[in-house]
């Protein structure tokens, strides 16, 4: 199995084993591939709590990045990925042997989960082999955290053994009628594989976690059995608390720091935009072998964009999934003639098709309880091992009862192996570098390798200014210049300090905000006297491919720039003359200005306002706001603890405030307090307004 597989890579997917030193396919595109190649680095060669909360005193320079706004709870997942960096230092090389390894992972579990379905050893093979080289893994390259699916057949068998007619933890002696905790060997790898795969990839834990509800009401309904209801409890607790463990730390900064409402917001309209729908199960995958079916994919591609561009690559079943996907739904008509596993398996199935078709559950809960799971097409992953299950098993069934089966089993098992790859695997499925990436790879890297060796860097700490300014995360493209493009600099540096990587609506944001509004002139000072040894343009990002920018600064340096190999980049050295750093009001638990800043905004819960005092002694400032509220409710504010004033607040009325503050060196805190719940607008806004706050003058 394992030489098919590495077979197919190298013919087929034209992966080069001997070049795992460059990015695959167009992962180093700007976009989420290139930024997951930086988080890889940051898992590799960061210290351990990089696996609860990435981070990186090499970006958001003259401060230090975290993740802490925009969650990535992926503890094992991590944690796989700093196994996989004891073979090399290179986040590139980690990046591609993780890639290249779940395609083994994913083929050897689902051989595994059939086997001890007693599903035939040949057709084992060829359905692990399907299983792993669906549409779905080539497609989530970029999101390569999800390119590991290989715990859901463990979690689909281990679902099946929670509704044996034996209690999953608990068992009996004979002649007893007394349960005691079954503490076996098969049950105690159950629980270890639980708590590790919690944390391997939040989706798929939800969706997990929603079967395990489904299974909690069954056993419920039908068992009626105490024992059995515990053991999916338990079952639930396992699978559950890991992750939320592993969320604590960000619940935990998000309490103190306040919410930042500025970063990972969704709409639960999402939920229908990234739902799924039954054609993207059941099409031919793009760019098809046969033309009659690639014809077919590209008009039903043309048609849907026209009614709603939503996403449609990677949930292809291919013809033996679907064939699979159709009898699960002929079950559930026809349970008389299936067995209990195959019509558990179809309970499954409709139970995730009703959670997350278009206008399904997901919805639902999108709009009532929870909208930042919205991507529900990515559930397909969890119906295609559903499907090839079963096909498996029916097959497998069918067969068993033949004369010379063991004959019969390879002649099928080998038709379904190559009808399957030849219609899953598109002649486009290429993972080997794209030219466009490797010119764009090498240029970005003999570039900063250039910008390294002019600074000694064992002597000084070199900061490097990344220009046009772009926060994280999720800024979208600038002109011709792409989210994340700007984390080329810490890909390809180990000793340099680079300014991209401001997470949105904190303190380092704020501050380059308030700098790139100045003449340049002044920036440049700033940036001088903040501490940075130069400054690195993305022409990309300029309609004028940077040429005014360059020419004042040309004019105010006298010196000419280095320029990338590819025309994109360009870098001019700074004289650094201190480590000031000024920062203006931090508005904390504040969604975004409406309007000019300054003019209107609202607040959410746990609103506070950083005011910094940048002198050795108390300092007075003035400062001056409105204040509205949707609803009435009682106001208390309060600098560093100590109330200024509490008043009360009566709705569609605004007041005016003035205050002349005596600020503490260093960082102060504006704290808006009030004990009535935040108001909900209707329809598709699901913000939690607690007072408007506008007219804002800060000396």
């Amino acid at each position: 199995m394992m030489g098919i597989i590495g077979t197919v890579l190298y013919y087929l997917y034209g992966l080069k084993f001997n070049e795992l030193s460059l990015p695959m396919k167009d992962i180093y595109a700007p976009g989420d591939g290139r930024l997951t190649i930086a988080i890889f680095k940051m898992i590799a060669v960061e210290g351990w709590p990089s696996l609860l909360v990435p981070f990186t005193p090499y970006l958001n320079a003259p401060f230090s990045f975290q993740t802490y706004d925009f969650p990535l709870p992926f503890f094992s997942n991590f944690l796989y990925i700093k196994f996989l960096s004891i073979f090399s230092s290179d986040s590139v090389v980690v990046f591609n042997l993780y890639y290249i390894s779940t395609y083994f992972l994913n083929a050897f579990v689902m051989y595994w989960v059939l086997r001890r379905l007693r599903v035939n050893v040949y057709l084992a093979i060829s359905i692990g082999i399907l299983f792993t080289f669906l549409p779905f893994h080539f497609w989530r390259l970029p999101h390569t955290l999800y390119s590991g699916y290989f715990f859901i057949p463990l979690w689909i068998y281990y679902l099946l053994l929670l509704t044996n007619k034996k209690p999953l933890f608990f068992k009996k002696k004979v002649n007893e009628s007394k349960y005691s905790f079954d503490w076996s060997k098969r049950n105690i790898i159950i629980m270890l594989v639980l708590l590790i795969s919690s944390t391997w990839n939040f989706y798929y834990t939800f969706f997990f976690a929603f079967l395990i509800g489904f299974t909690l009401i069954s056993n419920l309904v039908v068992k009626n059995s105490k024992h059995h209801i515990f053991s999916t409890l338990i079952f639930l607790s396992l699978a559950v608390a890991p992750f939320l463990a592993n969320m604590a730390p960000y619940k935990a900064y998000e309490a103190q720091n306040g919410k930042n409402y500025q970063v990972g917001q969704r709409s639960p309209i999402s939920s229908e935009i990234f739902g799924l729908k039954i054609t993207h199960l059941l099409i031919p995958a793009e760019n098809h072998r046969i033309k009659m079916f690639a014809s077919l994919k590209d008009a039903y591609n043309e048609s849907n964009d026209i009614l709603l561009k939503v996403p449609k690559h990677g949930a292809s079943l291919g013809v033996i999934g679907s064939v699979g996907f159709l009898i699960l739904i002929l079950i559930l008509i026809y349970k008389k003639l299936a067995s209990n596993i195959l019509i558990r398996l179809s309970q499954f199935n409709i139970t995730l098709l009703l959670l997350s078709t278009i206008g399904g559950f997901g919805t639902i809960i999108a709009f009532t309880i929870m909208p930042q799971i919205r991507a529900y097409n990515r559930v397909s992953i969890f119906i295609a091992t559903l499907s090839l299950l079963t096909i498996a098993l029916v097959i497998n069934k069918c067969v068993k009862k033949k004369y010379n089966k063991s004959i019969i089993f390879f002649i099928i098992s080998l038709f379904i192996l190559t009808a399957g790859i030849f219609d899953q695997i598109s002649d486009e499925y290429q993972l080997r570098i794209s030219q466009k990436s490797k010119i764009e790879y090498l240029s970005d890297k003999s570039f900063v390798h250039k910008i390294e060796s002019q600074f000694d860097t064992s002597k000084q700490k070199i900061l490097i200014a990344q220009l046009p300014y772009m926060a994280y995360p999720e800024s979208g493209n600038m002109n011709h210049m792409r989210d994340y493009e700007q984390v080329q600099g810490y890909i390809h540096s180990d000793k340099l300090y680079w300014s991209f990587g401001a997470m949105r609506g904190r303190e380092a944001d704020s501050w380059w905000k308030n700098l790139t509004k100045k003449p340049i002139k002044e920036q440049i000072q700033i940036l001088q006297e903040a501490g940075f040894s130069g400054v690195m343009i993305n022409r990309n990002g300029y309609k004028d491919n940077a040429q005014s920018l360059e020419s004042n600064i040309i004019n105010l340096l006298e010196v000419q720039p280095m320029i990338s190999e590819n025309k994109v980049l360009s870098f001019f050295e700074l004289t650094p003359t201190g480590n000031k750093i000024s920062l203006p009001a931090i508005f904390n638990s504040f969604y975004q200005w409406e309007g000019n800043p300054g003019k209107f905004r609202w607040a959410g819960d746990n609103a506070n306002i950083a005011l910094y005092n940048n002198q050795d002694k108390i300092e007075s400032q003035d400062i001056s706001f409105t204040l509205g509220t949707l609803k009435d409710r009682g106001m208390t504010i309060k600098l560093n603890n100590k109330i200024l004033e509490k008043f009360e607040m009566k709705s569609g009325l605004a007041t005016k405030h003035a205050y002349s503050l005596q600020l503490n060196p260093g960082r102060n805190t504006l704290r808006f307090e009030t004990e009535e719940s935040a108001v909900v607008p209707n329809g598709a806004d699901n913000r939690r307004l607690l007072f408007s706050f506008g007219e804002f003058v800060y000396d």
